[in-house]
């Protein structure tokens, strides 16, 4: 019997990961030239959580940074993907965002 414990634990770990996309979401899109002409930027923070959290800043942390890429530009076409890895006892959030920047 001292052996079940342990053994629960190792099942309920190895099938307890899940992933899931929560928001996939694009602002509009306002340019004065051909989208070719436009620079592409990036930008990417995660969050990873043992069994709670007492900050949620990351989504502002990608969305300074994106902005960071484009001083002095216009950035447009925001695309932004909220996501999440369910570990045993712990989680990840991700969000990802993508735009132009003209200049």
């Amino acid at each position: 019997m001292k052996w079940l414990y342990p053994m629960v634990l190792i099942a309920v770990g190895a099938v307890g990961c899940t992933h899931a996309i929560h928001v996939n979401h694009t602002s509009d899109y306002q340019i004065s030239k051909p989208l070719s002409e436009y620079r592409r930027i990036e930008s990417r923070a995660e969050q990873s959580v043992f069994l709670f959290t007492k900050t949620a800043d990351y989504a502002s942390v990608a969305y300074k940074d994106l902005m960071a890429q484009c001083e002095g530009g216009v950035v447009t076409g925001i695309q932004t993907r909220y996501s999440t890895s369910h570990d045993f006892l712990s989680y990840r959030n991700v969000v990802q965002m993508k735009a132009y920047c003209s200049e």
